[in-house]
């Protein structure tokens, strides 16, 4: 074997190494339907706090106004 077969062999091993880890799929903290109404429990009191809107105002015309509902 010539040396840039040795390296294109090489090349082809690491690209189906790296295929066959991208289709692994771990459970994230979005998957779990308690995160997801702590989340909306927050966004809730976020959008009733007068101090929160004010520090966040495009932040909260975005999320609490309906605009994008």
């Amino acid at each position: 074997m010539t040396r840039s077969s040795k390296g294109l062999r090489f090349a082809f091993l690491a690209l189906a190494a790296v295929s066959a880890l991208s289709g692994c799929k771990k459970a994230s903290v979005t998957d779990d339907p308690q995160h997801d109404r702590q989340t909306e429990l927050r966004r809730e009191q976020d959008c009733a706090d007068p101090q929160w809107k004010a520090d966040n105002l495009g932040l909260w015309y975005n999320i609490c106004s309906g605009a994008q509902r």
